[in-house]
């Protein structure tokens, strides 16, 4: 007798979700597996960071249901699943820590206390992404956008989660970084992620395109 496989990562089945009279998505359905990026492009406003929001349990849906690792998201799920999940929004607050201080905090939070920091990895990622180690002793009110952005991602990063949520993460990175970040989101395999982006590179990392339409639909592009 075979072995069960291992349920998807994401599982959406027939979401709608609205704000008042205004409909973002109409019978969304989605599943995302091990190591599976998939990109949604849209214009602004469209519902696309929404949706994001609503995958972690912070807006609820008007109909249709979440599954994360074939447990169904609800309010008594959704904290528990909520820790198994890495975000990273378009513009990170850093506070007033330096960009270490930032990366290391989450390790202290009692849902991440039994993981193992990586010294190796925080190097492997600063060069992957183009971020000089000595950023990080600045504190983040000195770095620039795009710094901000490349320090939260591998602040999500250094979790090692099995799926993510990123959105607009490139917006405010040159040509030379975002061509390195696509790269990265090209050949990492350990992660799955859902990736709100208009950056063409990182569409083109991606193994699925969609975009959300006027009408609330997810239509896929490539």
């Amino acid at each position: 007798m075979s072995e069960a496989a291992d349920p998807p990562l994401l599982e959406i089945r027939g979401l709608s979700l609205g704000f008042g009279q205004r409909s973002l998505c109409e019978g969304l359905s989605l599943t995302l597996s091990q190591g599976e990026k998939i990109a949604i492009t849209w214009k602004s406003g469209g519902g696309k960071s929404s949706l994001l929001k609503c995958i972690l349990g912070f807006v609820p849906p008007s109909s249709g249901s979440i599954c994360l690792q074939g447990i169904e998201l609800d309010p008594l799920t959704v904290w528990p699943l909520r820790s198994t999940l890495g975000y990273v929004p378009q513009e990170p607050d850093l506070g007033d820590l330096t960009a270490e201080e930032f990366i290391r905090r989450p390790f202290r939070f009692r849902a991440n206390r039994g993981l193992a920091w990586e010294d190796g990895r925080l190097r492997e990622l600063c060069s992957a992404f183009h971020l000089e180690e000595g950023l990080l002793s600045q504190e983040s009110r000195k770095l620039s956008g795009g710094e901000k952005q490349r320090v939260a991602l591998i602040a999500a990063l250094m979790l090692r989660r099995k799926l993510y949520l990123f959105d607009e993460i490139t917006s405010a990175l040159d040509e030379e970084a975002r061509a390195a970040v696509a790269d990265y989101f090209k050949h990492a395999k350990e992660f799955a992620a859902v990736i709100v982006a208009h950056d063409r590179e990182l569409r083109a990392a991606c193994d699925r395109v969609f975009k959300l339409d006027p009408e609330g639909a997810l239509r896929a592009v490539s």
